[in-house]
C-alpha cells in the first residue's frame, strides 16, 4: 500500500475469468482476434481492408488482454491514422478504375 494519502486507488487485478466475460460480452467485429486475420486478407483482397478500415475508424478494436487500469487492451490511436490513409488510397485507387471502365472508348 502507498503512503501517499492523496494517491488515486489502484483497481484491483481482474481474474481470467472476468476478462474472458468482458471480452466474450464484445462483437465479433470489435475482437482482435477476428479483425487481425480480416487484415491480412485484406492485403490481397481490397474489400476485406476497406472492412477493417470502417470497424477501426467506427469503434475501438480490443485484445484479450488487460492494462494496468484493468481496461481491456485497445489497437492504437496510430491503427486509425492507417486507416484513414489506407481508406483514401483505396477509395482513389477504385475510383479511376471506375473512371477508365467509363471513359469512352473511341470506335475505328
Amino acid at each position: 500500500m502507498s503512503q501517499n494519502p492523496y494517491e488515486a486507488p489502484q483497481p484491483a487485478p481482474l481474474s481470467p475469468a472476468e476478462i474472458d466475460q468482458r471480452y466474450s460480452a464484445l462483437p465479433w467485429y470489435r475482437k482482435s482476434s477476428y479483425v487481425s486475420p480480416i487484415t491480412l486478407l485484406g492485403l490481397c483482397c481490397s474489400p476485406a481492408i476497406i472492412a477493417v478500415c470502417i470497424i477501426v475508424l467506427t469503434g475501438d478494436v480490443y485484445y484479450s488482454q488487460t492494462d494496468a487500469a484493468g481496461n481491456l487492451k485497445k489497437w492504437g490511436y496510430a491503427n486509425k491514422i492507417v486507416a484513414v490513409v489506407i481508406l483514401v488510397f483505396q477509395i482513389l485507387f477504385l475510383a479511376t478504375r471506375v473512371a477508365r471502365l467509363n471513359e469512352v472508348q473511341p470506335r475505328p
